[in-house]
């Protein structure tokens, strides 16, 4: 294959932001699965808007851009929740590969075959989210229904052929197709956010070591120095500690590695804000174009934007949202009749700045 890990990661890295070592390892995940060498499974942990579904997406658009993946172009995409009933019946295979049929069947259209059916969906890459969701233990009570789903993935991700019951339409009718798919094939990514891992585990650290380790030199916003706890999940998580949340032993054993996801840092929510084309930033900047106004905002407003998003970072990027709506929504509803509007002629277009003092107003 043409395309190595890093060529790969380079790709990723343009539309997920902030995660980068995170992306080294799905890069070589991908590069396994492409090449049809044993698949590293990944377990992705991170707070929410820390970007586990801009991964999930990003890996899709990779295989779908590239013309010689299209055997790989299936992702299929769940919640955790949807492997069980209403009644709490376990339907992970069932549900997982109509999935994936469904999936195969919508890029294929007209051109379905059993043979092109099976090949994509041997090939396709399997995302779960909030699979902590289906922790063996609830409120520190045993969860049949988690342990089943964990049983039941385990046995999907056996390396083993599975054999799949389906109906596929031939001729004007559902016709009855069993299809014997190789799972040694298929690329699975988990994720979740593990809400309380963290307490959990920041608990057993100041236990074992004490406040002195969790206590670091930090300089604020406005650049004074001062002691603070800084405490990073992922230079202090075990196996065990996921053990401990919920997650059976055999079940993580089919994951080569389990990736914390970073935090976003002011700089990181910064380039999210305004350094893509589909970012918040541009897209707000197209809604004023619509009515003839040129939106800017400052550098430093831009930063005290990213600033505040960042103190809410249990919920990462999407705090960006909450933070710039209260600066720009007042303008967004009759921008025409804003004071703060520049016109270089009465009636020609009009342009209008968001600073420093105008983000401070609004974030009180």
């Amino acid at each position: 294959m043409s395309l190595q890990p890093k060529d790969l990661y380079g790709v990723l890295r343009k539309s997920v932001i902030g995660q980068d070592e995170a992306l080294r390892y799905v890069a070589v995940a991908i590069f396994k699965h492409l090449c049809g060498e044993p698949v590293g499974n990944l377990m992705l942990i991170g707070n929410s808007g820390t970007g586990k579904t801009t991964i999930m997406r990003a890996m899709e658009q990779l295989y779908l851009a590239n013309p010689s993946f299209q055997k790989h172009r299936v992702v299929a995409r769940m919640n955790a929740n949807t492997l069980a009933s209403e009644e709490g019946e376990v339907i992970s295979g069932k549900q997982l590969f109509k999935t994936v049929q469904d999936r195969a069947l919508q890029l294929l259209g007209k051109e379905a075959t059993p043979e092109k059916l099976q090949l994509l969906m041997e090939h396709a890459t399997i995302c779960i989210d909030e699979v902590d969701k289906v922790s063996a233990t609830v409120g520190g009570r045993p969860s049949p229904t988690g342990i089943h789903i964990q049983q039941s993935l385990l046995t999907l991700m056996e390396d083993e052929v599975v054999t799949y019951e389906t109906q596929v339409l031939d001729g004007g009718s559902y016709q009855p197709l069993t299809i014997e798919l190789d799972t040694r094939k298929l690329l699975f990514l988990c994720a979740g956010a593990y809400e309380e891992l963290y307490d959990q585990v920041y608990a057993r650290v100041f236990e074992e070591k004490g406040q002195e380790e969790l206590t670091e030199m930090v300089s604020d916003f406005d650049g004074n120095v001062g002691f603070s706890q800084v405490f990073s999940l992922s230079d202090h998580l075990r196996q065990e500690d996921l053990f401990k949340y919920g997650m059976m032993p055999q079940f993580l054993s089919r994951f080569d590695h389990t990736l914390v996801l970073s935090e976003l840092s002011p700089s990181v929510l910064q380039t999210i804000f305004c350094g893509t084309s589909d970012s918040l930033l541009e897209t707000s900047k197209r809604f004023f174009a619509r009515m003839q106004i040129d939106l800017h905002v400052t550098e430093d407003a831009r930063k005290l934007i990213a600033h505040n998003a960042s103190l809410s970072s249990r919920v990462g990027a999407r705090a960006l949202k909450e933070v710039y709506g209260h600066v720009i929504k007042p303008f967004e509803f009759d921008p025409a009749h804003e004071d703060r509007l520049e016109r270089a002629e009465p009636d020609g277009p009009a342009s209008l700045t968001i600073t420093e003092e105008i983000v401070e107003a609004a974030l009180g």
